[in-house]
């Protein structure tokens, strides 16, 4: 979408939010915005440092009835140090939803299921992606049709599947698709489990399947969980198959009223059958919220990679959060 169209949009979706509704629905426009100063300490980019927004959404929501509702969310991000690049905002979300007995059918671009519980039990999308969006395993959101409900009437079982084209915001690249199912478990109010699998169709055998994993628990005072993942890329080098795993182990405890410390612990190998290729990844802060939206976050992130001629990276970072 040309630039002018996406500001066009963006005033339409403000005025829409302004009036609170259109052809009888009801509209509701609400934002995220975060980023850091950041400074490099070690590492390659030794002495790298800077203020950078990593991420805004605009979401403009619309409701017709209680069973149809839609959604349409831009993002926009930071190009990166050295980049020539201003904030660009893409279309993140567009979708149309239809809900029934706790059932929902999603259709058009929507968010997928691949991380989306265990990001929300590591509660921290601003100070870092979950494991697999930051490895690139998936797409947080994918264009296609989808199903989310209650397998049982009690919602200690659900599921979600969706039907896309595995390409994300991207147009479709090949006549493969992707297949995502995810089946998530509640057993009690404070602990939940997931078991993830998905598979992707590609051209000369190059499928793709992972399988995953979470277990966490959530309660006033504290979180906790831990994530793991394979993922099978098929005759991806030199015709054999590469396998991907990785770790992620998170938490966070309120430690006094609007204070929270949070840590986490990432494992990482890009290629099973390569040796000494593996990384670890280490994050803690504290999360001071001064206002109900506000989230100010001084943290640490270390990389450390199991190399010998690789640089451990160590980077403090001031991060800020707001929702509107």
């Amino acid at each position: 979408m040309p630039l002018k169209g996406i500001v066009r949009g963006i005033a339409a979706l403000l005025s829409l939010g302004l009036f609170g509704s259109v052809e009888g629905a009801e509209g509701k426009i609400k934002g995220v915005a975060f980023g850091d100063y950041y400074f490099v300490v070690a590492g390659t980019d030794k002495n790298e440092n800077g203020f950078k927004f990593r991420r805004i959404y605009l979401t403009y929501d619309l409701k017709w009835n209680e069973r149809w509702s839609g959604r349409v969310r831009y993002e926009a991000n930071d190009a990166g140090f050295g980049g020539e690049d201003k904030m660009r905002p893409f279309v993140k979300h567009g979708y149309l939803r239809y809900r029934s007995n706790g059932r929902t059918v999603y259709m058009g671009l929507f968010g997928t299921p691949t991380w989306n519980v265990s990001e929300r039990i590591w509660g921290y999308r601003s100070i870092e992606k979950t494991i697999m969006d930051r490895r690139k395993i998936g797409s947080s959101a994918d264009i296609g049709v989808g199903f989310k409900g209650k397998l049982d009437g009690a919602g200690k079982v659900n599921a979600q599947l969706m039907f896309g084209n595995g390409s994300g915001q991207r147009p479709e690249a090949d006549n493969g698709k992707k297949v995502y199912s995810l089946l998530h478990l509640k057993p009690t109010d404070v602990v939940e489990a997931t078991v993830y699998f998905d598979w992707e169709g590609k051209p000369g055998g190059k499928d793709r399947v992972t399988f995953a994993g979470m277990l966490g628990t959530s309660a006033e005072s504290f979180r906790f969980g831990i994530e793991g993942f394979v993922r099978n890329n098929r005759k991806a080098l030199s015709g054999e198959d590469v396998q991907i795993r990785g770790v992620s182990a998170f938490g966070a405890v309120n430690v006094k009223p609007q204070v929270d410390v949070f840590g986490r612990l990432d494992f990482f190998d890009p290629n099973q059958s390569a040796e000494q290729d593996e990384e670890y990844m280490i994050i803690g802060g504290v999360d001071v919220v001064p206002a109900g939206n506000i989230h100010i976050m001084p943290n640490v992130v270390a990389t450390i990679k199991r190399s010998s001629d690789a640089d451990t990276e160590v980077i403090p970072r001031m991060t800020v959060c707001y929702r509107f």
